[in-house]
Formats: C-alpha cells, sequence, structure tokens
C-alpha cells in the first residue's frame, strides 16, 4: 500500500522499534494511556495497590477497599487475609487487627475494617478471626476488649458471654474471685450484707438452725445458747430460768 504517514499507535497498545507494522497490546499488569508517543513507546507497570486485569488496557485500577497489592505490575489483586483489613482503595499493605478486635472475613469491602469484641467477649491477639465469650465466672462490660475481669469476691458469674457481675445475696457469700455461684452461709453462721466475702458464727446466746441466713436468731426466754456456731437453744432444766432472750451475758441458765 501507499502510504504516506504512519499510524499512531492505540490508547493501551506500543511500537517498540522504529519501522515496525504493526502494535502490540500492553500486556496484563500494564497499561499506556497515551498513543503514539516516542516517550512511551513501551507500556507502564501498575503502582503499588493498583492493577490491570486485560490486555491492550490504558489505564490502571486502584484495588477496593478490602483488598491490596504490595507489588508493581499486578493483573489482580490480593484479598486482605481473615483477622486482617485494608480500609481503602489503592492500599499496598494489609493490616492485623488490633487486640480486642477481629476480622471473620477475607476481601471483603464490608469488611474493610474490624470488628469490636462484643460486651461479655473478648479477643485476645491481632489478627484473630474471631471473638471468644468470657467463661462462666469471669465478664466483660465494655466493647473490644481483649480479656476478660473476673468476678469480685462477693460476687459472681453465672454464664457465659455476661457483660456484668453479681454481687451475692443477703445469706451467702463468695470469698474468691472468678467464681460461678455464691456459698451460702452454713448452720449456726450468717451473711448479713450482698458481697460479703465471709460468714459469721453466730453469737453466744444467738442461734440460726439453716443455711444461707442473713441474720441469727435469739434465744426465747426460758432458754440458753452456750456456744456460737450452734444450731439449736437448749430449754433451761427444772428448777433454773433465763429470762433474757438472745443474751451473751445470759447464755446459761
Amino acid at each position: 500500500t501507499n502510504q504516506s504517514s504512519c499510524l499512531d499507535a492505540e490508547w493501551g497498545f506500543y511500537v517498540s522499534e522504529p519501522g515496525s507494522s504493526s502494535q502490540t497490546p500492553c500486556g496484563l499488569g500494564t497499561y499506556n494511556p497515551n498513543n503514539a508517543s516516542q516517550s512511551l513507546s513501551d507500556c507502564l507497570p501498575s503502582q503499588p495497590g493498583f492493577y490491570v486485569p486485560t490486555e491492550g488496557s490504558h489505564s490502571e485500577t486502584p484495588c477496593a477497599a478490602g483488598t491490596y497489592q504490595p507489588s508493581t505490575g499486578q493483573s489482580a489483586c490480593l484479598d486482605a487475609d481473615a483477622g486482617h483489613y485494608v480500609p481503602s482503595t489503592g492500599q499496598s499493605s494489609q493490616t492485623a487487627c488490633a487486640a480486642g478486635t477481629y476480622n471473620p472475613d477475607t476481601g471483603s469491602s464490608e469488611a474493610s475494617a474490624c470488628l469490636d469484641a462484643d460486651a461479655g467477649h473478648y479477643v485476645d491477639s491481632t489478627a484473630s478471626t474471631s471473638q471468644t465469650a468470657c467463661a462462666a465466672g469471669t465478664y466483660q462490660p465494655s466493647t473490644g476488649q481483649s480479656a476478660c475481669l473476673d468476678a469480685d469476691a462477693g460476687h459472681y458469674v453465672a454464664s457465659e458471654g455476661s457483660s456484668s457481675q453479681t454481687a451475692c445475696t443477703a445469706g451467702a457469700y463468695q470469698p474468691s474471685t472468678g467464681q460461678t455461684s455464691c456459698i451460702d452461709a452454713s448452720a449456726g453462721h450468717y451473711v448479713d450484707s450482698t458481697a460479703s466475702t465471709s460468714q459469721t458464727a453466730c453469737a453466744t446466746g444467738t442461734y440460726q438452725p439453716s443455711t444461707g441466713q442473713s441474720a441469727c436468731l435469739d434465744a426465747d426466754a426460758g432458754h440458753y445458747v452456750d456456744s456460737t456456731a450452734a444450731t439449736s437453744q437448749t430449754p433451761c432444766a427444772a428448777g433454773t430460768y433465763n429470762s433474757n432472750s438472745g443474751s451473751i451475758t445470759s447464755s446459761a441458765c
């Protein structure tokens, strides 16, 4: 044919040598935004955080949120690993979720940030893919926590995944931390307040026949209780009497 001029290379194509009779499409991972530019006689590799998925492309595309690309000249992006996130487009790296947060999904634009642990749950390490319910005896009142709290002495947490602890009721106590239930006062003893860490023996002159009580019973008039921690009163013998009830000074007839 009788050509009086040369044809420009199309966008996304290049002509690498003078005198060439054809143009070549840019390969995967590369692109050419210009046509017939002598300064661009080859294609440009995509930048980190970007990709070129098809031959003959004249532009690069930023990786979507949830994906990243650490290398140049790439034709696809990498999904964020489970437990990691990529918060914005065009990123060249992923980030591990912080302790107290997790990400169960890979490469999802809906998972471009990490989730806080729910109240009553924790995430104890970076890059975790799930949260864990606090065990019975422990609780977590806040979101995004990396460890659970033990129940205080005098308190308990009865079930997993709890966001609060409960004070023992009057008549019960708990001397230790991290407990799942309270201990009833023994017969002859009492616990007079909630959140108590110990039981108290009834004083001489008083008794307590039942467990889990919050106060002791006075000995009736004509009866006595001669020792602490007693579970019953004793009537005065014939020929003796006791005019006081529950008096420590009148613990005998």
